[in-house]
């Protein structure tokens, strides 16, 4: 292949062999990123009423900000395996994948005009100017990288702060080698769970007791401030959850989960869009108007992962990607992917 020239359909439609615990893990975290999503919404709408806006103690400790750093490390651990594969295909793989941050920057604009609080923004902002540049460096100068800008994002900026750090370690990890090592690395999977969940639990002691934890100012940080190991303890709940998922793969329950959560895991963008437009049509209908309305909103949420679960497995019998997914791909090629199996 030239320079300049495009990938042929072949090239375009053969991804390469996907690492199933990495699709698995991507429908679970979607699966929790979509309990915090339907509260942000109401949230805004209470805010908006004038009525109760906090989330639930559980679904603060258990959730909130639990869910996307596992989603981000996915995100980069992805862009690290498509620069490998895209470079067997053009001698020019970074403009691809620039191509494909910017298509992905656009797909969040009209999905932040749904939802405000949504991330794709943010994973299409923080890849150009921290994963591109990142790709002209090895996995281990890459990890320093990361934990460096994980730390001080988690200090400085509420929120969205982690990201770029995030994003960097899954690329770092990519880089290394460990997403195609998962499966085979069952003991240190089991001692990094161990640990992060020791550390889960102890902080949920912590927060239950409101015992007054380090603070230090912040940009956009409320009161002047939030406490410091907040950012840190979602990220440590996330990981303890990917620890123990991955372990559970390897018992009898393994064939199951991947059955149900793999294939949302390889539509993730679609089921991740779809989520949004269902909870706009269905939550009025069910008359959700702030956090209290508790049983409406389980409902429409177990609902939603229901739909979503069954509906990947179907579409997937006969497509090779999701809709969004192929509109994705099509355009960061710039060039038809065949759809059908």
């Amino acid at each position: 292949m030239t320079v300049d020239s495009a990938p042929s359909a072949r090239d375009v439609s053969t991804a390469g062999p996907r690492i199933h615990a990495l699709d698995t893990l991507r429908g679970f975290a979607l699966c929790g990123i979509l309990i915090i999503n339907i509260y942000q919404q109401v949230v805004f709408r209470g805010a908006a009423s004038g009525t109760a806006t906090r989330m639930p103690v559980p679904v603060q400790l258990l959730f909130y900000e639990r869910f996307y750093p596992i989603f981000s490390i996915l995100f980069g651990i992805g862009f690290g395996i498509f620069l490998r594969r895209a470079a067997l295909r053009t001698r020019r793989p970074r403009v691809i994948l620039a191509r494909r941050l910017v298509i992905l920057l656009l797909i969040g604009a009209v999905h932040f005009l749904l939802h405000p609080g949504e991330a794709l923004t943010a994973y299409a902002i923080a890849g150009l100017i921290v994963l591109l540049p990142l790709s002209f460096l090895g996995g281990r100068a890459a990890l320093v990288v990361a934990l460096v800008l994980l730390f001080a994002g988690a200090q400085l900026v509420v929120g969205y702060g982690p990201i770029p750090g995030l994003l960097a370690l899954g690329y770092a990890l990519a880089m290394l080698g460990v997403p195609v090592a998962l499966e085979r690395r069952t003991g240190r999977v089991a001692i990094a769970f161990v640990l992060f969940a020791v550390l889960t639990t102890l902080w949920i002691v912590l927060a239950v007791r409101d015992v007054d934890r380090p603070f230090v100012n912040v940009i956009g940080g409320p009161g002047g401030g939030v406490s410091l190991l907040d950012p840190l303890a979602g990220i440590v709940t996330g990981l303890a959850y990917c620890c123990g998922l991955l372990l559970l793969l390897n018992t009898p329950l393994g064939p199951a989960l991947s059955a149900v959560l793999s294939p949302m895991g390889r539509m993730a963008l679609t089921n991740y869009l779809s989520a949004t437009v269902l909870f706009l049509l269905a939550g009025p209908l069910l008359g959700i108007g702030s956090v209290r309305d508790l049983p409406a909103i389980v409902g429409l949420t177990v609902a939603i992962i229901v739909l979503q679960a069954v509906w990947s497995v179907l579409w997937l019998r006969r497509f090779r990607y999701g809709p969004a997914e192929w509109v994705w791909r099509c355009l960061t090629w710039w060039q038809r992917a065949p759809i059908r199996r």
